[in-house]
């Protein structure tokens, strides 16, 4: 398991920095690979080169938001 990566957002529409988006597809990508799931491995790295690639900002994804819920939960609930 990698180590859960920080939440940054952008102060004035608070979607998250691109190089936040990036550090959690990435992270994303590491998890699927563990559990074996090579498609969502690959979907999360493809949106984190994507996401790389622009300049300054921040980012909104519904699907983005759910995973960091589920990540901030289960690791409340290992402290």
């Amino acid at each position: 398991m990698s180590r859960v990566p920080a939440v940054e957002r952008e102060g004035v529409l608070g979607g998250l920095t691109y190089q936040s988006a990036v550090n959690w597809f990435r992270f994303l990508a590491d998890e699927a690979y563990f559990e074996g799931d090579a498609l969502k491995c690959s979907e999360y790295m493809s949106r984190a080169e994507a996401v790389e690639k622009l300049p300054t900002g921040s980012i909104h994804s519904k699907d983005l938001e759910e995973a960091i819920k589920k990540w901030a939960s289960k690791k409340s609930n290992e402290s």
